[in-house]
């Protein structure tokens, strides 16, 4: 069975999003020590390399995943869904609990999970109606 062309495009951007939040969380470990930019970001130390921690893991995670799903892996579909949900509630979270400044990120996260997911595990008929 032919693999989806928007599969292979969300495995590609996947790919490219995971190692961007590689390098990010490489940057960040690397200034965790510099007061700069700690005073600039007005965090820790701690919390700046809980960031970096994070960043490093997600972005591995997400290049792994987007190489399982490129080959075909139904459970790397499944665990891409459940990850989009999270990022849908964090877009949830961001649009309920954090002020003004921040709601565009939230509504950005929220469409951006449900485009996902509609891609991954939308009907191919409704995939077929929308693609014309």
């Amino acid at each position: 069975m032919k693999r989806p062309v928007l599969v292979t495009v969300i495995g590609i951007v996947m790919i490219v999003v995971g190692l961007m939040q590689v390098g990010v969380g490489i940057l960040l470990v690397s200034q965790r020590n510099d007061a700069t930019v700690l005073a600039d970001a007005n965090v820790t130390t701690s919390e700046l390399t809980s960031v970096a921690i994070g960043l490093l893991v997600l972005g591995a995670l997400s290049v792994l995943l987007a190489f399982w799903l490129l080959n075909g892996s139904r459970v790397a579909r499944a665990l891409i869904g459940l990850l989009e949900l999270g990022q849908i509630a964090g877009g949830i979270y961001i649009l309920v609990k954090l002020d003004s400044s921040h709601q565009a990120s939230g509504i950005g996260q929220i469409i951006g999970g449900l485009i996902v997911l509609y891609f991954l595990v939308g009907t191919e008929k409704a995939k077929a109606y929308f693609a014309h």
